[in-house]
């Protein structure tokens, strides 16, 4: 079995590295995606990643996620506590306006199979 808090940190890594490649390897086909507060849901791993590629290159100049501040893992799954930092390239309704920094504090919720896949991502925040 893999060892889930490393391929959650593996994920953010790609996150920040903008890594689409590593992020698809990294997500199962019909992942199972939602950022609750923001209401956008997901189900398909091709899609996430064109929203994904869609932030780096049109709505923000950087993002990333901060060293993590808390990580719970139980079983498949794995509760990642820590800060998404940028800078928004346009106006972006609860991020700020085109130029301005934003600093939001996130929970992502990752579930994994064996082999280390995530196959649900939740995030509030």
């Amino acid at each position: 079995m893999a060892d889930h808090v490393a391929c959650a940190e593996a994920m953010i890594a790609a996150y920040n590295a903008q890594d689409f490649a590593a992020m698809e390897r990294q997500i199962a086909p019909d992942v199972d995606f939602a950022h609750f507060n923001r209401n956008f849901v997901l189900t398909s791993r091709d899609e996430l990643i064109g929203v994904l590629r869609q932030f780096a290159s049109d709505f923000f100049v950087e993002r990333h996620f901060e060293p993590v501040e808390r990580m719970i893992a139980s079983g498949d799954t794995v509760v990642r506590i820590g800060w998404y930092a940028g800078t928004c390239a346009v106006d972006l309704e609860g991020f700020g306006k085109a130029g301005e920094a934003f600093r939001l504090k996130f929970c992502s919720v990752l579930r994994f199979d064996d082999a280390g896949i995530i196959v649900e991502w939740k995030d509030f925040g």
